[in-house]
């Protein structure tokens, strides 16, 4: 158990999950960029792998953190204080930026003639993956940004 008072174990806990944020995009990219599981989305591929069920796995976890704040296992005091109206107002930011991604990227395949016999399975990977990196990086660098303000 971490000494310290419930505010110390906070500042502490709520930098690190910056950190792992970040961490957990990148890996998710990288990760995306090594596998591919999105030619599983080209016309006459199967719609479902299990490359693309992790991928789809994964993507939900990421999902759930950024959606909790990564916190479900914190003590209540603990989670009230990482989660404070700084830390909510970075959410709401990177959950706007993740669905204008979303939305940018959707037209972009829609637009793009390249993409216009693309499976729709193809098309939801690169929109998720990439509205999801997105929100992720954005809440991290707003979150470090505000721990390196204060």
């Amino acid at each position: 158990m971490q000494s310290g008072t419930p505010v110390e174990i906070a500042d502490i806990y709520s930098r690190k999950r910056a950190i792992i944020v970040a961490a957990a995009a990148i890996v998710f990219v990288v990760a995306q960029l090594i596998v591919r599981p999105f030619i599983d989305g080209w016309p006459g591929a199967s719609a479902h792998t299990w490359r693309s069920s992790m991928w789809a796995l994964n993507a939900i976890l990421l999902l759930a953190l950024l959606a909790t704040g990564g916190g479900i296992l914190n003590r209540r005091e603990i989670s009230i204080l990482v989660n404070d109206e700084v830390a909510r107002s970075n959410y709401r930011t990177s959950v706007v930026a993740g669905f204008w991604v979303a939305m940018a990227t959707a037209m972009g395949l829609y637009f793009l003639p390249t993409f216009e016999k693309f499976a729709a399975v193809g098309a939801i990977y690169i929109i998720v993956t990439t509205s999801i990196t997105a929100a992720l990086l954005v809440f991290s660098y707003l979150e470090l940004r505000a721990h390196r303000d204060a």
